[in-house]
């Protein structure tokens, strides 16, 4: 059966734009490991959801069954997930917290990295400890090879879980520190 929409259609989801806006701020060089792999992925997906907007076949899910335009709509937001955390990753952005033991009233200095819901929301997600406050830091300042380090950390982390989650179907071990890397 066909079904005709009897609404006006004057929003237009623009491909070209929102790619525009969700893009790396540099291109990775190939040295940078976790950075230029996220890239060739992000490369990847954006070709596949030209393709799948583009496309005016049936779509259907792994199992072969034709989806509805409520699930082809969710299938759209999932690829626009699964996109932003790729330039998540490309696009790093740290933030400087302080978290202060109670039992010591010891400042401890943390740095942070977001992540995306299910819902595209960001929520805070990944971590580094870098010490505490007074111990770390060199006339008020971050040493760089802790910033370094954190930064790396951390997107290993955020690699290995959009991985987990697109790549490895969920499948994962867990280290000694329980950190999640994908099998």
């Amino acid at each position: 059966m066909k079904i005709q929409t009897t609404y006006a259609v004057n929003y237009s989801f623009n491909l070209d734009n929102w790619l525009e806006e969700y893009k790396p701020i540099m291109i990775p060089k190939k040295s940078e490991g976790v950075r230029y792999d996220a890239y060739e992925m992000y490369l990847e997906k954006c070709e596949e959801f030209k393709s799948f907007l583009k496309s005016t076949d049936d779509v259907t899910d792994k199992a072969g069954k034709k989806l509805n335009p409520l699930q082809i709509h969710n299938a759209i937001e999932d690829y626009k997930i699964i996109i932003k955390k790729l330039i998540l990753i490309i696009n790093l952005r740290l933030y400087k917290a302080y978290n202060v033991k109670k039992e010591t009233n010891i400042a401890y200095v943390v740095m942070r990295a977001y992540w995306i819901d299910q819902n595209g929301k960001p929520f805070r997600n990944f971590s580094k400890n870098l010490g505490a406050e007074h111990k770390i830091l060199v006339n008020g300042v971050i040493p760089h090879h802790l910033l370094d380090s954190a930064e790396n950390d951390i997107l290993n982390l955020m690699w290995d879980l959009w991985l987990i989650e697109y790549v490895h179907g969920g499948e994962y071990m867990t280290d000694e520190n329980g950190d999640m890397h994908p099998l």
